[in-house]
């Protein structure tokens, strides 16, 4: 794809589309059908976070155990980030995706021809084959500090990079107490996760806008996946459209303006050797224009990531062979993501046969 091309929020504005462009349209089997946008949101298992440093831990420990096993997809409450700042980085990223084109193709991320760029703003998913998600996004390595490349940072506003750092910062403290949390749902010490990985761990946040559909049943805003990362937490605005998969169902979750999703990422499913599991999640679209905040805790790139030797019993083997973050990207983007939807397939790469 040429580098030049317009974002899907130009196309779908300037170009008053009646019907979804064929780069953008997804087989028969892989579209959202009614059934689907009809599940019952409030299966979505909810955390409350309340008194997690005090009396309620144990409950809390038992309940993100459980959700960790058996949907590796949950909502959290009362989790120490202020509603007044998850608003203020909404209204920040919505200010960007109103600037004109011109303005916000200044830190345009170019596309090589068969994956997904690291950072800038871009539409399609650097998809090397296949139908494109329809959504435009903004993605921002955050953490550590000196990951930050600011020439690729929004400069609309002059707090864009204050609200933006706060944010981040916010982000860590709740990744680090939901590790907490995990590792303690793990039988592990408390700290574990982030004994592991101190000084070997990065953060980016993901906006994706997904622009007004004219045929949204034809289209995918966000294909099926399992997300590559440790973990990620998720700020929708008030439209819905994210599903999680669960025992074959996808289930809608209700946006909720001061509630986050967590979603156990495959890095989890890993360590924990199947104990916890990723969950397969996808987005659809509609006739409203939908924006969500994603924020991913990662491994560094060069850190090997395998099986916790301590978790495993003297019978027990290790499900997985370890394998460093860089190249488990690889394969997610090149094996899996990036040529087919292929929800976990890319998972079954790393395997150790059991014979």
């Amino acid at each position: 794809m040429p580098s030049e091309r317009v974002t899907l929020q130009e196309l779908v504005e300037n170009g008053h589309l009646d019907t979804v462009p064929d780069d953008y349209l997804v087989s028969e089997q892989d579209r959202v059908k009614f059934e689907d946008y009809s599940c019952d949101a409030r299966e979505l298992p909810v955390i409350d976070m309340v008194g997690v440093e005090g009396e309620r831990r144990d409950l809390v420990v038992q309940q993100i155990r459980s959700v960790c096993e058996e949907w590796g997809f949950f909502q959290v409450k009362n989790h120490g980030v202020s509603l007044p700042l998850m608003k203020r980085m909404q209204q920040e990223i919505r200010e960007f995706f109103d600037l004109p084109y011109e303005e916000k193709n200044k830190i345009r991320a170019r596309f090589d021809g068969h994956v997904l760029p690291d950072e800038g703003y871009s539409d399609r998913f650097g998809l090397k084959e296949g139908s494109a998600n329809w959504s435009d996004r903004l993605r921002l390595y955050t953490l550590p500090a000196s990951s930050r490349r600011y020439e690729l940072w929004p400069k609309h506003s002059p707090s864009f990079r204050e609200t933006l750092e706060e944010y981040c910062e916010e982000q860590d403290k709740l990744m680090s107490r939901i590790s907490e949390l995990i590792s303690e749902g793990l039988g592990l010490e408390t700290s574990y996760l982030n004994d592991y990985f101190a000084g070997k761990y990065q953060q980016q946040l993901q906006v994706n806008y997904y622009p007004p559909c004219p045929q949204p049943d034809v289209t995918m805003g966000l294909r099926k996946h399992s997300d590559n990362n440790l973990l990620t937490l998720i700020l929708q605005d008030s439209t819905p459209g994210l599903q999680v998969k669960k025992d074959g169902q996808w289930i809608t979750v209700k946006p909720m303006e001061d509630w986050f999703v967590v979603n156990v990422g495959d890095q989890i499913e890993i360590l924990s050797n199947g104990r916890y599991t990723s969950a397969e999640h996808r987005a659809f679209v509609s006739s409203k224009p939908r924006m969500s905040i994603a924020t991913f805790s990662m491994p560094s790139n060069e850190t090997v990531v395998g099986p916790i030797l301590e978790l495993l019993g003297t019978e027990e083997q290790p499900k997985y062979r370890a394998i460093s973050f860089s190249e488990f990207k690889d394969s997610f983007y090149y094996t899996g993501w990036a040529t087919a939807p292929t929800g976990k397939g890319h998972l079954k790469h790393l395997l150790i046969s059991q014979d």
